[in-house]
């Protein structure tokens, strides 16, 4: 049965509602006015999506729920029943909660937006206490993880925190999401894209995301509607916001720095506890004395410096964790397109050569752009295939400058082989030095690059020759990648790679 308008429904003690009409929808299904038949008291009803694929998730949504209507304070919005679907079957799930006559946080934000005029300390006071005391009781209870200015009611100007614990009961009970994520992507924290596990300093941030729109009349990131989820994801780990007293001058310093602090990146700086944030904010309460204007400043200087510290770190961070990505995909490349097939190969050698064994060992230090591969051959003899991640910091190179050749100036200069950037370089070389380079080479429609082989020998342009085929080392490579298609002492072959030739190589020398 489909619930609408005249549909009768129940709690669980029996008691029948008429459903009224409807009065929105949100993440997770429709809201109606309902009223009890006994008494003509109004309510509200939110119905959820209706699958449970197994028992497993039918639980996991029971407890969840059952956890849900532990809640119980005047900034929240009680529910007094949630129908998991088995007491009337006819009947979808949904929620009975208390209903709110006075809309939404969204709402007024608009509203100012709309009047061009910031709400008053004293009204965002009133409003970030309320908010304090309704998440601390419901994160004594459970972790909200869909905080966000539309998910906060008001009811006769009291503010009533809505869909707590319901994020996990549809994400964990039905699998179904009627919204990206697994919380608004606006107001995730950033440690939340790494799903890691819910805490209350989640909702801590969320809720300082909020603060900040109610201070400001906008979301600190303020990205365009059409940014997508990467973007998001970027401004969550990475963008330093602007102090909101920037935006909104007569905001407190109180109130500008707990706001900050509320929507730190780092959990060890980020507030704990909502009692910790209610504390700093009765700051603004401390009666004033002779140097308080004096103080004042001291912390607005202060303010400015902790914002020019903050943006140096975060663009280190972002940098260190823009590197980790770059190589842990080279180094996925490599270990699928070479590393694994190789294994393979010597596996079977091994599985059908009964008198010894060839050996293979690879490692790479975390964090580093340099990974080695080891096979110790029947021979005796060892080959190495030896890689190494590039970045622009490696070829900053002193270039002379294009109007006076007597003046020099640093200048990236990233190798680059038939106008393709080298991501990677290295070798595959035997202990008597022959072998052969390996490159990987950028390709701009893929994430991930292509790979080339370099087979050299010497030319007759060569003095001292070479034990071929013979590998560039890497202190040659960056000199010698200018010459592969001019006359010089060495001849080399590009070649798309070939895996043949890597097991050709083993079979010389075992």
């Amino acid at each position: 049965m489909i619930i609408q308008p005249n549909s009768i429904v129940y709690d669980g003690e029996g008691n029948s509602f008429r459903v009224i009409d409807s009065i929105g929808n949100g993440s997770f299904g429709y809201v109606y006015n309902i009223e009890k038949e006994t008494d003509k008291s109004i309510w509200a009803l939110k119905t959820l999506p209706s699958n449970f694929p197994s028992s497993e998730q039918l639980q996991s949504f029971q407890n969840e729920s059952t956890m849900a209507v532990k809640v119980s304070h005047e900034n929240a919005v009680n529910y007094i029943f949630v129908h998991d679907g088995n007491d009337y079957p006819q009947l979808p799930p949904y929620i009975i909660m208390d209903y709110a006559n006075g809309g939404t946080i969204l709402n007024i934000i608009r509203k100012a937006i709309e009047k061009n005029k910031f709400l008053s300390n004293e009204n965002l006071n009133d409003y970030f206490h309320q908010l304090i005391s309704g998440m601390e009781h419901i994160n004594s209870v459970l972790i909200h993880r869909d905080i966000k200015p539309d998910n906060i009611l008001l009811n006769n100007g009291t503010i009533k925190i809505s869909d707590f614990g319901l994020s996990k009961i549809v994400h964990d009970g039905t699998r179904q999401l009627t919204f990206k994520g697994f919380g608004h992507i606006r107001y995730m924290a950033p440690e939340g894209w790494k799903r890691e596990k819910n805490t209350i300093q989640m909702d801590i941030y969320s809720m300082g995301i909020t603060f900040y729109e109610m201070a400001t009349l906008q979301h600190p990131f303020n990205l365009p509607a059409h940014a997508e989820v990467q973007d998001w994801i970027n401004a969550h780990s990475f963008k330093n916001p602007p102090s909101p007293q920037t935006i909104n001058p007569a905001l407190t310093n109180t109130m500008a720095q707990v706001i900050m602090k509320m929507i730190e990146k780092s959990t060890l700086k980020r507030y704990k506890t909502w009692e910790e944030i209610r504390n700093d904010l009765l700051i603004d309460n401390e009666p004033l004395t002779k140097n308080s204007s004096i103080v004042e400043n001291m912390v607005n200087i202060r303010l400015q410096r902790d914002s020019s510290i903050r943006e140096e770190e975060l663009k280190k961070e972002q940098e260190r964790q823009e590197k980790a990505h770059y190589i842990n995909t080279i180094h996925f490349q490599y270990e699928n397109e070479i590393y694994l097939p190789i294994n393979e190969f010597i596996s079977e050698f091994n599985k059908k050569y009964t008198s010894g064994q060839i050996k293979m060992t690879s490692f790479a230090q975390v964090g580093s752009n340099d990974f080695h591969t080891k096979i110790h051959l029947v021979s005796g003899k060892t080959l190495t295939i030896h890689l190494k991640a590039l970045f622009d910091d490696d070829f900053v190179r002193e270039v002379p400058s294009q109007f006076d050749r007597s003046r020099k100036y640093k200048q990236i200069v990233r190798p680059a082989l038939r106008d393709k950037k080298i991501l990677a370089w290295g070798y595959l070389k035997c202990s008597d030095n022959t072998g052969f380079n390996i490159l990987l080479l950028e390709n701009k429609d893929d994430l991930y690059g292509e790979w080339v082989t370099l087979h050299n020998s010497n030319s007759g342009l060569s003095r001292q020759s070479r034990i071929e085929p013979f590998p560039f080392e890497f202190n040659e490579l960056e000199k010698e990648i200018h010459h592969i298609y001019a006359m010089h002492i060495y001849n080399t072959e590009v070649l798309p790679i070939n895996l043949e030739k890597f097991y050709e190589f083993i079979v010389l020398h075992n």
